[in-house]
């Protein structure tokens, strides 16, 4: 049996040596972080078994192993921010007001935290909301453990349109007035899902009902808007406008549904699963970004396994937790399936991490704003509570 240790400064060391400097490593706690480096970098020297053995022996091997595979259960959300506003706050170049306004973030909507600059009544948030990045004051925000306890309440529900144009009415009936209308593929904040029929807000000061059978459901966080995107969101809102002020019979109803199809035509269920994996790891070593809405751009653990999914006609939660206990069945590890979602719960019973089973012991995940979108072992850390299944 042979095993490959990196080279260590560049040349071979002894195999005496390297277990006197692990020894003296294990005497003195504060050299754990020297003894990991030193591990990792060493990892490229062959030795045969005899030698594997006597490192076994001695007990210099597990210890080795126990500093390296050490690492804290990383928490989704710990450096997740949600605004804290009456209406809105300013995001700016800079950590003060005197620097150039480049966005706004309203109430509820989410953040990734960057960087923290200052202290007290002087500390300022780096953040990344969507496509705005810049500063706001801490306290604007909930944030880290506060943040981790209440963030499914912090999705927003919106009602997709699957019908080539699908008309918005006063009442949840057929005979109601129109109070305008939406076309394929827009979207509008859902307020109350019914089977028959669903309660929406048209514009921003209007609410109206749509025919349920021709919309699908989905979540997102809000993020904040930079000042171009709020003015074509202003100018979307004017249209929204007149289209109330078009009669009925100019703007007829289409409810023909446009169904977009999958990537590929899928033989069998296994198929299925292997395009949805294969799709998954075109973004391996991808940036993590909390809440971030795009596969491509970034995102965080369960919106890496909603918008993958997304992509081939599924609805997933927005969260982990809401992944856990509202998607699919229960699987085992051993009836487990490419494609399945896997598990975690750092924080007691609540899901806080999750990721897709790509076979063989392994998932791939956004792990976290340090390590991106990785490949790991299922059992990566010591808090894997169970996998869903959601196909079949």
């Amino acid at each position: 049996m042979n095993i490959r240790y990196n080279n260590l400064i560049g040349a071979s060391i002894p195999l005496i040596l390297l277990g006197g400097m692990l020894l003296g490593a294990i005497k003195q706690p504060e050299n754990e972080k020297v003894l990991e480096k030193t591990y990792a970098e060493s990892m490229e020297f062959e030795h045969d078994e005899a030698e594997i053995d006597s490192l076994e022996e001695t007990g210099i091997l597990s210890a080795m192993e126990e500093i390296v595979e050490e690492e804290p259960a990383y928490n989704e959300y710990s450096d997740f921010a949600i605004a804290n506003v009456t209406n809105y706050v300013n995001v700016r170049t800079a950590p003060n007001t005197d620097s150039e306004v480049v966005g706004k973030m309203y109430d509820d909507s989410v953040a990734q935290i960057l960087s923290v600059v200052g202290t007290g009544e002087e500390e300022w948030f780096q953040v990344i909301s969507g496509n705005v990045e810049g500063y706001i004051k801490s306290e604007f925000f909930i944030y880290g453990e506060e943040a981790a306890k209440v963030i499914d309440d912090y999705v927003t529900r919106y009602a997709v349109v699957k019908a080539d144009r699908l008309n918005v009415r006063e009442e949840p009936d057929i005979t109601a007035s129109r109070i305008g209308y939406k076309d394929f593929g827009e979207k509008a904040k859902l307020l109350e899902y019914g089977e028959e029929w669903s309660k929406i807000l048209y514009a921003e000061d209007k609410e109206g009902y749509v025919a349920s059978e021709y919309i699908i459901i989905e979540e997102h966080f809000t993020y904040a808007k930079s000042i171009e995107e709020e003015q074509k969101e202003l100018e979307a809102q004017r249209l929204l406008q007149q289209r109330a002020l078009e009669a009925e019979g100019e703007s007829p109803e289409n409810t023909t549904i446009r169904v977009t199809p999958p990537p590929t035509d899928f033989a069998n269920v296994s198929e299925l699963r292997t395009a949805i994996v294969n799709y998954a790891m075109q973004y391996l070593g991808n940036r993590y970004i909390s809440g971030g809405q795009s596969l491509e751009k970034g995102t965080d653990c369960s919106g890496f396994t909603c918008y993958t999914y997304a992509v081939f006609g599924y609805s997933l939660s927005r969260t982990p937790q809401g992944q856990w206990s509202s998607n699919g069945r229960n699987v085992t590890v051993e009836e487990a399936q490419p494609g399945d979602i896997v598990c975690y719960a750092s924080n007691g019973s609540r899901c806080s991490h999750v990721g897709l089973y790509i076979g063989n012991g392994q998932i791939i995940h956004s792990a976290n704003s340090r390590k991106g979108v990785i490949i790991s072992d299922i059992y990566y850390d010591n808090t894997f509570i169970g996998i869903k299944n959601v196909i079949d």
